[in-house]
């Protein structure tokens, strides 16, 4: 057998290939005056953010000792201090996601490696410079914190303080916090960037169809998952386990820097509870701030998780059908994100632009605004989908902030997958874009409120590939198309029923072996894994991917833990609203856009209680999604049952 060991690009022919993006409208590149001006300008805000806080800081003891009140000069200065705040935010926040779109495509760009550490200093900087502002508003009087917020600079972050002044109890002095955002780019962030920089040089070896060797990056080998061919799988699978292996070291290192990080800094935040006047006195665990990001209650999230786990033979029925359509008896673990057995004559592939029309005809189903913005996206090149060997694996949505526009990243490469991924990277775009002319503050939504936009793309797309919406479909098509989707589904079911609860579990037995013990080795974090997966898998598949713990990047990530729960989250979420499509009629586009409009400044309790009328609370309102969930796997399991006859 002949070896070839050198990297190699991946090559489509015609318009197969997904384009490349268009992000030089906001900077010509990273090295232009442009990027250089507003750095510069960034630097400006700092300091005069940094002056105003010298000046403010005098009245900050009177008045929170409410020995004083505050003087008029005192409150224009404070709306100043906003209006610096929000440009550097701005301005920071744009040359950072800049630099990130350029990482994004190439894990090897020396220059964007640099100058995002760079970046990182300036932002712990700039927060520094808010702390001593930040740290009074949390902890300002009422009557304050009123007068704050009556002007047209700073009424639109009303809800943003509010969340902020329910953890004032857990707030550090304002040296010790500024302490902590000046180590964050040497310490937690850190971890973060390593990961970052090891996934974007990874190098799989696996076996072509020639039987020779290749050598390509981790994002194109993730893709191959998503083909047909289960030996190109298999053989992609085992290529992504060997390459991610040689890292374990690394990667259990990544894992207990940044746990080890939460821990202490929960621990010293708890510890002033035990102090604290105040109404509040319980620890902060693992999880207090992942559900205060998420602006979730724990008793809503314990709804959702007992309701799921109740239920989690949905998910485990799902697999084991779609095991009888590969013709086995439990599925393999590089099976999970396959396409559908091609039964028909159906075509694998689909180019980029036939994609994306399949996603602007969903998108229209619900409404033309809607479909506008696909064109638009297309139109303005704002999504990146090329094969690239030093490309980073996975998919995203960002927005830059000066024009407020969205880019979606993801490497198509053809499969129903990689279209059902576009839909969902475009319904995230199209909750960028549908709050656009908001305030900053209320443009950020937690993650738990962004998966519903993007999975409700996902199953309007399910929706518009139906046989009953194409009548121009042969009959040997429709039994495709009908059976491609019930697949897609199934798997959506087994994805976010099973998988993102492993995780959570995994997270949540991590966390806790971290918290007892100096230091977690690879071997446990295996064993962690395995029996996450064994208690939601059971005995669906013929083995458990030991080494989840590495090859998904959410573990690693150093601006939030507990990125999983989110995403089931969001799927049943989306699913209840998407069901009264129906129901509403015309009514239902305004309605969702004005929930769309609402997650930045409300808790998913408030969102729910006004646009659906229900309880996040209790387990009926998780229960009737579930209940349609359950109702796609029986016609999966029909549908299976036909074909292996």
């Amino acid at each position: 057998m002949s070896t070839n060991t050198e990297a190699r690009p991946h090559s489509l022919p015609g318009d197969f290939a997904g384009p490349a993006w268009e992000n030089t409208s906001e900077y010509p590149s990273i090295a232009s005056n442009e990027f250089a001006r507003d750095l510069v300008l960034v630097d400006q805000l700092i300091q005069q953010l940094a002056d105003l806080a010298t000046k403010l800081r005098p009245s900050f003891e009177p008045l929170l000792a409410k020995q004083a009140n505050a003087s008029d000069e005192f409150i224009e200065k404070l709306h100043a201090h906003a209006e610096f705040d929000e440009q550097a935010r701005t301005l920071l926040s744009n040359l950072i996601i800049f630099v990130d779109c350029e990482r994004s495509i190439d894990g090897q760009n020396a220059e964007a490696i640099r100058v995002h550490a760079i970046l990182m200093k300036r932002r712990a900087r700039l927060n520094s410079a808010l702390m001593p502002v930040r740290l009074f508003l949390t902890h300002a009087p009422d009557e304050v914190i009123a007068r704050y917020l009556h002007h047209p600079r700073t009424e639109g972050n009303e809800f943003a303080l509010r969340q902020a002044r329910q953890l004032a109890a857990t707030r550090l002095s304002e040296s010790e916090e500024t302490l902590l955002e000046q180590m964050r780019p040497h310490a937690i962030d850190a971890w973060g960037n390593l990961y970052s920089q090891i996934s974007g040089t990874l190098r799989c070896t696996l076996e072509g169809a020639d039987k020779r060797l290749e050598t390509i990056g981790l994002a194109e080998a993730s893709g191959i998952l998503r083909e047909g061919c289960e030996a190109r799988r298999r053989s992609a699978w085992y290529g992504i386990q060997a390459a991610w292996k040689t890292h374990e070291d690394s990667c259990a290192a990544i894992l207990n820097g940044l746990a080890g990080w939460r821990l202490e800094e929960y621990q010293r935040r708890s510890d002033l509870l035990s102090v604290s006047t105040s109404e509040r006195s319980t620890p902060l665990d693992f999880l207090e701030l992942p559900l205060h990001q998420e602006r979730i209650s724990r008793k809503s999230l314990t709804a959702m998780m007992t309701a799921v786990e109740d239920s989690r033979e949905i998910g485990r029925r799902a697999l084991r059908a779609m095991a009888r359509g590969y013709g086995k008896n439990q599925m393999d673990p590089w099976d999970l994100m396959a396409p559908a057995p091609n039964k028909t004559q159906m075509p694998v592939h689909r180019s980029f632009k036939e994609g994306l029309k399949l996603v602007r005809e969903a998108f229209a189903a619900i409404d033309s605004n809607m479909a506008d913005f696909v064109g638009t996206m297309e139109k303005n090149r704002w999504i990146e989908g090329r094969i690239l060997p030093n490309k980073q694996h996975g998919a995203f949505c960002t927005q830059f902030q000066k024009s407020r526009t969205p880019r979606v990243f993801q490497t198509y490469m053809g499969s129903l997958a990689d279209v059902r991924i576009l839909a969902h990277e475009l319904g995230h775009a199209y909750h960028a874009w549908a709050t656009r002319d908001l305030p900053r503050l209320q443009r950020l939504y937690p993650m738990s409120l962004a998966e519903t936009a993007s999975i409700l793309a996902e199953t309007a797309l399910a929706d518009s590939l139906a046989p009953s919406t194409h009548a121009d479909l042969a009959p040997d098509e429709h039994t495709g198309v009908q059976f491609e989707i019930a697949w897609q589904n199934a798997e959506a079911a087994a994805g976010f029923l099973l998988n993102i609860p492993a995780r959570f579990d995994f997270e949540k037995l991590f966390y806790e072996r971290r918290a007892s013990s100096q230091y977690v080795t690879p071997q446990e974090l295996g064993e962690l894994t395995e029996t996450a997966w064994r208690k939601w898998y059971g005995n669906t598949l013929s083995e458990t991917e030991r080494q989840y713990w590495m090859t998904k990047l959410h573990f690693s990530m150093s601006r939030t833990s507990f990125y999983n729960f989110p995403y089931t989250f969001g799927y049943l979420f989306s699913i209840g609203l998407y069901a009264r499509r129906r129901e509403l009629g015309n009514k239902f586009f305004p309605m969702y856009n004005a929930l769309l409009r609402d997650t930045g400044r409300m808790t998913v309790e408030e969102l729910t209680l006004r646009h659906f009328g229900e309880d996040l609370t209790r387990p009926e309102f998780w229960q009737k999604s579930l209940r349609i969930v359950n109702a796609q796997v029986e016609h999966f399991e029909r549908l299976i049952g036909q074909m292996t006859k």
